[in-house]
């Protein structure tokens, strides 16, 4: 990390500044030191300040995602496409010029649960801020800092609620598709809430309560696989993902007569895997993607065991008071709104 982004660096507990000690470097940036105040010490290793607790370390979801991480790429390569336009249209900037345009004003910019950072390689590459991307997995932060080669991404081993930088920092905070795997999503919206400038952005995802009978498999799945390893969940991950796959390409369609409520199933003619998908459990499938890369993604939702989903009208209640909402999306998989902060 770059040595004037280390000294904008607090303690995460006390707010203390942080004195830098530097062990090794190249130019402005630091690739091996310490980060003291009289509180504590923090080390930063290969240019990443580490300030997760060991007990965030050890909870399963964060596990979960670490072992991830440090085997396989699907965000970074085959998918990077798809999600980045994904991205673009949910929260309303239509294409990479709309966005570009949105980031025109920013100057520091938070990608809070980057992953490999692929959205805040997006944020650096179509604007002129500082981008500083956070994540609990070191793993990710590692594969990251070799990916993403652009002078104004500093990446940062960090719990997002517990943020080693001062309140009112930034001038946009990106929180997509993470929040909904913290402990209390709605607590760590507020801290993130603290350390946006008023007059600033959010962009924020989570994920929508589905059908009924979608919400109990899905829990009853989730209950036996958060409990094994990576390998042994991806393993039973495939025969789910193999389901998705013959439903797919079946190419069959299912005809709902009139709506029925109580298993929130709408009338319609539907896609047989499509509505499988929705109504009775998720079975993922994409034929832009490999079979690897499908079982990915039903592995990212099976197996971290904090998995929270919320209705439209709970989700629109965070941003009741002090927010102007400017983009709302609701699709099946998620809800998503960029607000500012008022």
């Amino acid at each position: 990390m770059k040595r004037s982004v280390l000294e904008t660096l607090v303690c995460p507990d006390t707010r203390e500044p942080l004195r830098v000690d530097v062990f090794e470097s190249a130019g402005d940036d630091v690739l091996e030191g310490k980060l003291n105040s009289p509180a504590a010490a923090f080390p930063i290793h290969a240019g990443i300040p580490e300030f997760v607790s060991r007990d965030v370390l050890e909870t399963q979801t964060v596990k979960s995602f670490a072992q991830k991480w440090s085997k396989h790429d699907y965000y970074r390569c085959e998918t990077a496409r798809f999600y980045t336009e994904w991205y673009l249209q949910r929260y309303g900037f239509g294409d990479e010029a709309g966005l570009r345009t949105f980031l025109s004003t920013k100057k520091l910019v938070l990608d809070a649960g980057t992953g490999t950072g692929r959205d805040a390689a997006n944020f650096a590459r179509l604007s002129q801020a500082e981008v500083l991307a956070a994540d609990t997995s070191i793993d990710a932060l590692r594969v990251a800092r070799k990916d993403v080669d652009h002078p104004r991404v500093c990446f940062l081993h960090a719990d997002i609620n517990r943020l080693p930088v001062p309140d009112e920092s930034f001038d946009f905070i990106n929180c997509d598709q993470v929040i909904h795997h913290t402990p209390d999503p709605r607590g760590t919206f507020e801290s993130l809430r603290r350390k946006l400038k008023t007059g600033g952005h959010i962009c924020c995802y989570v994920y929508r309560k589905k059908a009924p009978i979608r919400e109990f498999t899905d829990d009853f799945v989730r209950e036996r696989l958060s409990g094994l390893s990576n390998d042994e969940a991806m393993k039973v991950c495939e025969g789910i993902t193999r389901l998705g796959q013959t439903l797919a390409e079946m190419k069959a369609t299912v005809e709902i007569k009139e709506d029925i409520p109580a298993l929130g199933i709408k009338k319609g003619s539907h896609d047989l895997q499509r509505f499988f998908h929705w109504n009775v459990m998720k079975c993922f499938w994409n034929e832009a993607f490999d079979f690897h890369t499908n079982n990915i993604i039903n592995f990212d939702w099976f197996h971290p065991e904090l998995c929270f989903r919320f209705e439209p009208d709970e989700f629109r209640s965070w941003f009741a008071g002090g927010w102007e909402i400017e983009a709302w999306d609701e699709q099946e998989a998620g809800l998503s709104c960029r607000a500012r902060k008022v």
